[in-house]
């Protein structure tokens, strides 16, 4: 399991060169998000920083619908890097009863507390790479932040 603790400290790691732009700013912007392709990356882009991942498509669904760029608000990113930082830093992620279930555009965590197994599992991190995908919602963002 020590497989996934490592993907997800390189997904924090990678994404952790936003957080000036997107949290500490006096005016947050958005982080531009796209998957291309001809590599399978997953892109985020902003003012001139940018970072590829590969780990996402082995764990999420949908990337491949993600040919226009989207975006990921301040807000998302900041409760990304949160869970992210409390999955890594719990040792969740190295007991034996820990799953991952892909979804669109990211994945969640579960894992069953070994007393307690007739309640099934719980989940422990939601992990969404973009906020959202639809024309209202990137024409809502372009306005709001001048993009």
């Amino acid at each position: 399991m020590t497989t996934l603790q490592n993907d997800l400290l390189e997904i924090y790691n990678s994404l952790v060169i936003f957080n000036d732009e997107t949290i500490k700013s006096r005016f947050p912007i958005p982080i531009k998000v796209w998957y291309e392709r001809e590599s399978r990356l997953l892109v985020f882009e902003q003012k001139g920083k940018s970072a590829r991942l590969w780990i996402p498509i082995y764990y999420s669904l949908g990337f491949e619908d993600l040919v226009k760029p989207t975006y990921l608000l301040p807000a998302d990113y900041d409760y990304l890097m949160y869970n992210l930082s409390e999955l890594i830093n719990s040792s969740i992620l190295l007991e034996d009863r820990t799953i991952l279930s892909p979804e669109n555009y990211g994945f969640d965590i579960y894992a069953i507390t070994r007393g307690e197994l007739e309640k099934g599992p719980d989940i422990k991190g939601t992990i969404r790479f973009v906020s959202g995908v639809s024309w209202f919602f990137k024409l809502r963002v372009k306005l709001k932040y001048k993009l």
